[in-house]
C-alpha cells in the first residue's frame, strides 16, 4: 500500500486485499447495529419534530444588538416551556432589526391551549430578558398535527418508492445476485442512521427525510460502481471465484471510494460545526449515512453477492458462459444482459 498526494493516489494500480476475509464479522457487526438502532427506536421513540407534532411559530423582530440564535435558545431554555427551534433571517449584524423564527412542538396528549399558554410564557419570557420595548412579536401562527400526519405519511411513502425503484433497477441492470444486497445496504444505512440520530435526541423533520432520501441515492451509487466493477471483471476472467473477483473488484476502485466518501465528510463536518438549526440536523444525518454508506457498500452489499450466488447455485442457476467477452472489451459502453441462466438437468 503507498499514499501519495501529488496525484491524489492512495492505493497503487494493482494493490488488492482480502476485503472478504472478515465478511462473517462485518455481517455480524451490520446484524447486531442494526438490532440496537430498532432497539433504540422502539424503546426510546422518534423526536418527530414540529412539522409532524404540529406545534407555534412565532416570528420575533429584536431591536437590541447582539442578540443572536443563542441567546434566544438560552432564554427558551430558562423559560422551561420544552425544546424550542430558533432560526434567524433578515439583517443580522447590521444596524437594521434583527429577526428569528422560534418554533415550539406541540406536547403530545397535550391540548392545544397548553401550546398557547407554552407560547404566551415563551414571549413573557423574552420581552423580561430583552426589554419589552426591544422585542416587536409579527406573528404567531399555528402548525395543525393532522398536516404533520399527512407529510409524515408522504415522506415514509417516498422512502419506500425509492427502495422499490432502486431493486427494480438493480435487478434488470445486474442480475439477481446483485439486487437484494443493494436493497438490504439501503435498509441498513437508513435504520442505523435513524437509530443514531433517535439516540442523541435529534429532532426527526422534513429536513431528515430530504437527509434520508440523499443517504440512499449516494449508498445506491457507491454499490453501483463496485457491482460495474465485479461485472467487468467477470468478463475479463470468467473462471475465477466469485469471492477473488470481488476482491480484487473493490480493491480496484478503494481510490474512488476513499476520495468520494473523505470530500463528501469535510463539508458535512464544517455544516455540522458551523451550521446550527435544521441545516446542522441534516448534515449531521448525512454525516453517518456516508460513514455507514460507504462501509456497507463493502462490507454488506459484497458479502450478501457471495451469500446469493451460493444459493442460485444450489436452485439449479449458474453464470452464463461470457461469449460476449470480446465484444465488451472492445466497447467499454456495453453493458451486459442477465448474466444467469437456468442449468439443464
Amino acid at each position: 500500500m503507498k499514499f501519495r498526494f501529488g496525484n491524489v493516489e492512495f492505493f497503487p494500480p494493482h494493490w488488492s486485499f482480502d476485503f472478504m476475509k472478515f465478511k462473517k464479522i462485518s455481517i455480524g457487526i451490520s446484524v447486531l447495529l442494526s438490532v440496537l438502532s430498532l432497539v433504540i427506536i422502539a424503546t426510546k421513540g422518534v423526536n418527530y419534530s414540529i412539522d409532524f407534532l404540529g406545534g407555534a411559530e412565532i416570528a420575533l423582530s429584536v431591536k437590541k444588538q447582539g442578540v443572536g440564535r443563542d441567546d434566544l435558545e438560552k432564554v427558551a431554555e430558562d423559560a422551561g416551556v420544552g425544546d424550542v427551534e430558533v432560526t434567524t433571517y433578515g439583517n443580522l449584524g447590521t444596524s437594521a432589526d434583527s429577526e428569528f423564527l422560534m418554533r415550539l412542538q406541540h406536547e403530545k396528549d397535550k391540548p392545544d391551549a397548553e401550546t398557547a399558554k407554552r407560547v404566551e410564557i415563551l414571549v413573557a419570557k423574552v420581552k423580561a430578558t430583552l426589554g419589552a420595548e426591544n422585542v416587536e412579536v409579527k406573528s404567531v401562527a399555528n402548525i395543525s398535527g393532522k398536516i404533520g400526519a399527512e407529510e409524515e405519511r408522504k415522506g415514509y411513502l417516498a422512502l419506500l418508492l425509492a427502495c422499490v425503484g432502486i431493486l427494480i433497477y438493480i435487478g434488470f441492470r445486474f442480475d439477481p445476485r446483485f439486487a437484494p444486497g443493494a436493497v438490504l445496504c439501503l435498509a441498513h444505512d437508513v435504520l442505523i442512521a435513524l437509530g443514531f440520530m433517535t439516540l442523541m435526541g435529534r429532532p426527526f423533520s422534513t429536513a431528515s427525510i430530504a437527509a434520508f432520501l440523499t443517504i440512499v441515492g449516494y449508498s445506491i451509487n457507491d454499490t453501483v460502481i463496485v457491482y460495474d466493477r465485479i461485472r467487468e471483471t467477470q468478463l475479463i476472467h470468467p473462471r475465477q471465484d466469485i469471492t477473488t473477483t470481488i476482491n480484487n473488484s473493490i480493491s480496484q476502485t478503494m481510490n474512488r471510494t476513499v476520495l468520494t466518501a473523505s470530500t463528501g465528510l469535510f463539508g458535512l463536518l464544517v455544516l455540522v460545526l458551523l451550521g446550527g438549526g435544521a441545516i446542522e440536523d441534516f448534515a449531521l444525518t448525512m454525516l453517518v449515512g456516508i460513514l455507514v454508506g460507504t462501509y456497507s457498500s463493502i462490507y454488506v452489499a459484497a458479502p450478501l453477492t457471495i451469500v446469493m450466488e451460493g444459493w442460485l447455485r444450489k436452485m439449479g442457476w449458474e453464470p452464463k458462459d461470457p461469449s460476449l467477452k470480446a465484444k465488451a472489451l472492445k466497447d467499454p459502453n456495453f453493458i451486459p444482459p442477465v448474466v444467469l441462466k437456468k442449468r439443464k438437468g
